[in-house]
């Protein structure tokens, strides 16, 4: 055999060999990933929300999608430290339980992986940071109730950008929070590096790579899109990629509410839209919108109807809110929060003697728009859907359990197997 054949032989096994290998295998398609978890929100909760401005959400006009089914580990109703625990760590466990097996055994996250992996890592949300579903990503606890405990693992985590509301398990006592072992988790956070910020203003002005964002409800907030917006312009530095994760948390909040559910899916798809500008810029980045679980037991009954929630901008609480103490101002205030003008005799009456004017007005509402809730406030077992945008994204179209959804993430990241078992 000739010097040259022999070299043509040699290179074709080496590259078989190649092929064969975990390695090449393992090949990423992404090198980044947003995970987007709407707390709460059903797949008719995000119909309501097209419904209403009269076309799809961005979320729905994503190239994949499919349906994710969410039991926690004995076949029952999960609730979101069990959902979060799924999404995050690829395992199901029990209610309550936090990136831990029903064992008690310490889960590796995703989130850990990528970390581990060299990239750069964050959580947002617009509920507390120590909340179920977030800190199912960072910390590892028996019980959600331990949230001093939760706010103490994520703070020590590393994770570079970390976004949420409330401060209270972060200060001592003496400071005006809840710990009772005198540590000053913001001063900690912000001796070590951290940029604090407090309001949409300086989250805005802040220069800072390392990000701690802490909130309170009301104007100065951030939108949860200048969120993700800030986080990924730091994230985006790091030449290995990124991890971040996004929960809206407040869909979960107001079932038999159609117009705040309606505001709160809207927001959220405000934010994937950042995201996904931002990942057809960025390229290399896979972008996944879904849920950890169903609230309210929400049906459509008249997909006709929905147009009257785009005239309402406001929840039914705060509507409520702008009610005289007599109520005498009620179809005033109707008229102008939500364009209902005719209230029938029956609609005043229900909303006047109401002891829970905000629930009234949502059930008005909710008649109104051809909208009907099955349980008050409760979880329900209905399956979610997923949306995916970028490389890897055909991996999530179908049927899927929502332990599969870390696992295909790792996938196209190229940081599989995962999860460890």
């Amino acid at each position: 055999m000739s010097y040259r054949a022999r070299f043509r032989a040699l290179l074709f096994s080496l590259l078989c060999v190649i092929a064969l290998t975990p390695f090449a295998a393992a090949r990423p398609e992404a090198d980044s990933v947003i995970l987007f978890i709407g707390d709460g929100m059903g797949p008719n909760q995000v119909e309501m929300a097209a419904g209403a401005i009269g076309e799809p959400l961005a979320m729905q006009r994503f190239p994949y999608s499919g349906t994710v089914t969410t039991c926690n580990v004995s076949g029952r109703i999960t609730d979101s430290a069990a959902a979060g625990t799924a999404l995050a760590t690829g395992v199901k466990t029990n209610n309550g339980m936090i990136a831990v097996s029903p064992d008690g055994r310490k889960l590796e996250t995703i989130l850990e992986r990528c970390r581990q992996r060299g990239k750069s890592t964050g959580v947002i949300t617009n509920d507390a940071i120590w909340g179920a579903t977030p800190s199912s990503f960072v910390a590892h606890v028996g019980s959600r109730g331990e949230r001093a405990e939760i706010a103490l693992q994520m703070a020590k985590s590393g994770t570079q950008v970390m976004m949420g509301y409330w401060t209270s398990e972060l200060l001592p006592t003496s400071k005006g929070g809840k710990r009772e072992d005198n540590r000053d988790l913001i001063s900690w956070l912000s001796n070590m590096g951290y940029g604090v910020v407090y309001t949409r203003q300086e989250l805005l002005a802040s220069k800072s790579l390392h990000l701690v964002g802490l909130f309170d409800d009301g104007p100065q907030a951030p939108r949860l899109a200048d969120a993700v917006t800030a986080a990924l312009s730091r994230l985006g530095t790091n030449r290995r990629g990124f991890f971040l994760v996004v929960e809206h948390a407040r869909v979960d909040w107001k079932p038999g509410d159609p117009s705040g559910v309606t505001q709160d899916v809207l927001e959220l798809d405000q934010a994937v839209a950042a995201a996904q500008h931002y990942a057809l810029g960025r390229g290399r980045t896979l972008v996944v919108v879904t849920a950890d679980h169903e609230t309210g037991g929400c049906t459509i009954t008249n997909p006709e109807k929905l147009r009257l929630l785009g005239g309402v901008k406001e929840s039914a609480e705060a509507i409520a809110g702008r009610l005289n103490a007599d109520r005498s101002n009620l179809s005033q205030t109707m008229s102008q929060d939500t364009g209902v003008t005719d209230l029938t005799p029956a609609e005043v009456e229900r909303i006047s003697t109401a002891k829970d004017p905000a629930e009234a007005i949502g059930a008005v509402l909710s008649d109104r728009a051809g909208v009907k809730w099955t349980s008050d406030g409760d979880h329900t077992a209905a399956p979610v859907r997923v949306f995916a945008f970028g490389p890897g994204a055909a991996r999530f179209a179908g049927e899927l359990d929502n332990t599969q959804i870390p696992t295909k993430i790792a996938e196209t990241l190229g940081v599989a197997p995962f999860p460890k078992r």
